[in-house]
């Protein structure tokens, strides 16, 4: 396996005036040459504060890594300095954001910004960076592409500028892609035109991909594993396959009831998980979602559960794997 990303024990926190947020607390996966890693979790789970950190987005202070490491290639992200991130970012590891309204430059047309990252990084001459932009545009099926790297930002439609967000990312050829919730602000049929780009681009330049999302109806037909969080933490991570059919913390199995199927009758209520999630400036000593768990366990409002091997390359972080648990049917020891 030719591995780009390896992040272990990461944890960030954000100083606050209220005190220390603790956004991330202990995130360890690694992601190969050519793989999708889908990272999916209701807001505030810290899926987003993690793919900052390996870009080293988030602001220092607040922001700072408290422990753990971040290897891309063979580079080492955390020792990194910002004059070394200046250089790694759009070369080795590029992120396509949720509003690309916001991240594209008004003032500029698409060409310029497209031309402007390609002679940053990889020093060719006006012409050629031009000529690799109108490529770039064609890439990502936008049509055209001469007439319209003419245009300004919000001469383009919702999807065509998340088009163009994508042929930025992909301006260097990184080794890495971070999608962050990249088809939030659009509508459905525009969501799978974007999926479909993606998988598409992934199998003509073998780039790894972490896909960041809150809905794993987005991530079904892309993804090749799946991790899971919850209160900054992964509780579950596997095959797509695992995730979807095999699926073995509560909170998963939890995610997957909430999704609406096609045989879904109009009587029948959405399953919501109830309660909130924990307040991460105080977090709990235990499992997270213990207080919202239907098999919540004393152990579980007091240890923080491991994770426990339940498949191959399948782990899943709660004490009803424990050897020694009690049955779930009956809601274990209370």
């Amino acid at each position: 396996m030719n591995r780009v990303l390896r992040v272990d024990d990461l944890h960030v926190s954000f100083d606050t005036y209220a005190g220390e947020v603790k956004a991330v607390r202990g995130v360890t996966f690694e992601v190969a040459q050519g793989e999708v890693l889908a990272i999916v979790g209701e807001s505030g789970c810290g899926k987003s504060v993690t793919a900052q950190t390996i870009m080293k987005l988030n602001p220092m202070p607040p922001a700072r890594i408290v422990k753990g490491e971040i290897e891309l290639g063979d580079k080492d992200i955390v020792k990194a300095t910002e004059k070394e991130m200046m250089s790694i970012r759009g070369k080795d590891v590029s992120m396509i954001f949720q509003d690309p309204m916001t991240c594209l430059n008004p003032t500029m047309t698409v060409g310029k910004q497209l031309t402007e990252a390609i002679t940053h990084h990889q020093k060719l001459s006006n012409e050629d960076a031009h000529k690799e932009a109108l490529r770039l545009l064609n890439l990502v099926k936008i049509p055209n592409p001469e007439q319209r790297s003419k245009q300004y930002p919000h001469e383009f439609s919702g999807g065509m500028r998340q088009r163009v967000m994508i042929a930025m990312a992909l301006s260097c050829a990184p080794k890495l892609l971070i999608a962050d919730e990249p088809t939030t602000a659009l509508d459905v049929t525009i969501q799978a035109q974007i999926m479909d780009l993606l998988q598409e681009i992934k199998e003509k330049t073998n780039t790894a991909i972490i896909l960041i999302t809150h809905d794993l109806g987005v991530v079904a037909s892309m993804a090749d594993r799946v991790a899971v969080m919850y209160a900054g933490k992964i509780v579950e991570i596997g095959t797509a396959e695992d995730i979807f059919y095999r699926s073995s913390h509560p909170y998963t199995r939890a995610l997957l009831r909430s999704l609406p199927t096609t045989e879904m009758d109009r009587s029948v209520r959405l399953v919501s998980i109830a309660g909130t999630p924990p307040d991460l400036l105080n977090p709990p000593v235990g499992c997270g979602f213990a207080s919202r768990c239907d098999n919540c366990m004393k152990i579980c409002q007091t240890e923080l559960p491991p994770q426990f091997e339940v498949g191959q390359d399948h782990l899943s972080a709660c004490w009803l794997q424990h050897e020694d648990c009690p049955s779930a049917k009956d809601g274990g020891e209370k």
